[in-house]
């Protein structure tokens, strides 16, 4: 497939990953607009089916690009199939030629006949554009609960390059997080994103449990952004005995089951769009995407 614009011919490919000239182009692409670093990633084994680029490419180089990242939740106990378009970018060179309107529109015609939901989450210089596909505005809502800090949990940090914690990590995740309403499922490929990039250093396994906290410390607050595998305890407790003693608050980065003592609910941080007409979880109930699922 080929869009004619201003003189150009570009040519359209889903296929990125193992071709090297166009995936080196993406990389830089993505470096070049939002500071992202892929190369780990793809070194690691993380690419994999689950995230597809939709790209235009001009002259061996990939001009503009939409990914879509086809993500199975467990929602509720019901098993949901959602798209997050995400890495949506155009080189310089080529903006203002329509580049990101054809490839949404592309997207949007081969997609949204085959998932329950599609959604994004968008930056601030795009807020208007996103409703001229058919996208609204919806409201995550992250859960916050105070600290009471326990005697702790022995933990140690786990690396992702070594093979044994990865196939820690990986069993772990497999397992599900056992306190979690709306979990991510069967994408190591969006895990190991993270864990091979921004959550590297905050990954943590308690002794001789198959079982892995991903934590990260912000003052006196405490993020637990997931909890997998198995756990022994309710959350409160686990929580808690996570926390260091000078934690005040612990942030969830899931959705929990039960509503906890004290806990309260605050809009998340990064502008949601969903998909009209497909299903909108977010409409009636206070939920937040697994932060590990944020693509």
């Amino acid at each position: 497939m080929e869009y004619f614009t201003q003189g150009k011919s570009f040519i359209f490919t889903t296929e990125i990953r193992d071709n090297p000239a166009l995936r080196n182009s993406f990389f830089s692409l993505a470096q070049q607009t939002f500071d992202l670093d892929f190369e780990p990633w793809y070194q690691g084994g993380g690419w994999q089916d689950r995230y597809l680029p939709h790209a235009l490419v001009y002259d061996g180089q990939v001009a503009a690009n939409v990914s879509v990242n086809r993500i199975s939740f467990r929602l509720g106990g019901r098993r949901r199939t959602y798209l997050q378009l995400g890495t949506v970018m155009t080189h310089p060179k080529y903006r203002g030629m329509g580049l990101s309107r054809f490839l949404m529109e592309t997207v949007l015609q081969t997609w949204s006949d085959r998932c329950n939901g599609m959604y994004l989450f968008a930056n601030e210089t795009v807020l208007d554009f996103y409703p001229k596909f058919g996208f609204v505005r919806a409201e995550e809502a992250q859960p916050f609960l105070p600290a009471t800090p326990q005697t702790p949990i022995p933990l140690r940090r786990l690396d992702p390059g070594n093979q044994a914690d990865r196939a820690l990590l990986l069993n772990a995740y497999h397992c599900s997080n056992p306190f979690s309403s709306f979990f991510m499922e069967e994408n190591d490929g969006l895990l190991l994103f993270y864990a091979l990039g921004p959550f590297r250093d905050l990954l943590y396994a308690p002794l001789e449990k198959n079982a892995v906290a991903i934590l990260e410390e912000d003052g006196d607050t405490l993020f637990c952004h997931e909890l997998l595998g198995q756990w022994a305890g309710d959350l409160e407790k686990t929580l808690n005995q996570l926390a260091r003693p000078h934690t005040r608050r612990i942030g969830l980065g899931f959705t929990p089951k039960d509503k906890l003592p004290g806990m309260t609910w605050q809009p998340g941080e990064e502008h949601l769009f969903v998909l009209s007409g497909k299903e909108n979880p977010f409409a009636g109930q206070k939920l937040f995407f697994p932060t590990i699922s944020h693509a």
